[in-house]
């Protein structure tokens, strides 16, 4: 569509699972290997339970879970140092993720990111490539200079993402397939079998519309004719549910 950012003159981007790390693998490693160091066993889909918080409020909730939440100030030095290792491990880029970056920029639409990880680790996937309250939301605008909330999408893998971006009255898309919705690595996901295939696809798309996204795709290299039919709609006057 011409003129995109006209309408859409903002996307606001997760990172792990949306832009870098297919699978939103590097947290569940950590989180696993700082427990089990501790004598704690978590299942990966234990760990990925409250993906999308901040990453104490995260290890957190696993901890409380398990009757030890008092441990979280004790663990969660550990936790950071393991997430460094895993991050620089798994900064890859989700296939397609470099070409819609391009397109956004091709189309003066700006960029901005909101994430679990702390700005440390941020600086270390960005090489590469608080939630859900609508406060980061808030702060792009701020910075991108641009509004309304109502115009501006946010993009993410996880309940938290949708649920930032309803919070603060944006557009969302749910990517099912390449983050924690479905949590399998690029080479796990090939190697299912054609039936369990169908089955966590579906599952994988469902948690995300259940979670209030606007739209669900399978990761961002499908974002662009959906971010046009968004244009579409605020241009005819429609607002996102909330």
């Amino acid at each position: 569509m011409k003129n995109l950012s006209t309408l859409v003159p903002a996307v606001v981007l997760d990172w792990a699972g949306t832009m870098i790390d297919p699978g939103c693998l590097a947290p569940v490693v950590a989180l696993r290997t700082v427990l089990a160091r501790h004598g704690l066993v978590v299942s990966a889909a234990e760990a990925r339970v409250g993906m999308g918080l901040a990453k104490k409020d995260h290890l957190r909730g696993l901890l409380v879970s398990h009757g030890v939440g008092a441990a979280t100030e004790e663990l969660y030095p550990a936790l950071e140092r393991e997430m460094f290792l895993q991050l620089e491990h798994h900064a890859v880029l989700v296939a397609g993720a470099r070409e819609f970056a391009d397109w956004l920029h091709a189309g003066g639409v700006r960029i901005g990111t909101s994430t679990g990880y702390t700005a440390e680790m941020i600086r270390v996937v960005a090489g590469a490539a608080g939630r859900p309250a609508p406060f980061m939301m808030y702060a792009n605008a701020l910075r991108l200079g641009v509004w309304p909330l109502s115009s501006i999408v946010k993009i993410g893998d996880t309940p938290s993402d949708i649920a930032e971006g309803i919070n603060a009255g944006s557009w969302t898309i749910g990517v099912a397939l390449s983050g924690n919705a479905l949590g399998l690595s690029v080479a796990e996901t090939a190697a299912l079998e054609p039936a369990e295939r169908a089955v966590k696809f579906v599952a994988a798309r469902d948690s995300l519309r259940a979670a209030g996204a606007s739209f669900v795709v399978n990761s961002v290299a499908d974002c662009p004719p959906v971010l046009e039919e968004i244009a579409a709609r605020i241009k005819t006057g429609e607002r996102p549910l909330q």
